[in-house]
């Protein structure tokens, strides 16, 4: 039997390798999420008291800033 050559040796690893790497790929798991749009809330719901005082929930909405329409997210104010 022949023993096999310096090009087949180096062909067998490459094949080896890319076997490997191909095999790493697949069994690597991913995730992606997008969200789209704003909470309808944060933390206290639609409204909650700070002493005397009552914030309620300023829902997210399109706005102009500086000639460009940008997307202005929801945040509690005073009432």
């Amino acid at each position: 039997m022949r023993k096999p050559s310096k090009i087949m040796k180096t062909k067998i690893v490459l094949i080896l390798a890319a076997l490997l790497s191909l095999g790493t790929l697949l069994s690597a798991k991913a995730a992606i999420v997008v969200d789209v749009n704003d909470r309808p809330y944060y933390i206290h719901g639609p409204g909650y008291y700070v002493g005397p005082r009552y914030y309620v929930w300023v829902p997210g909405h399109w706005g102009w800033r500086h000639h460009h329409r940008v997307w202005i997210h929801g945040h509690y104010a005073v009432r």
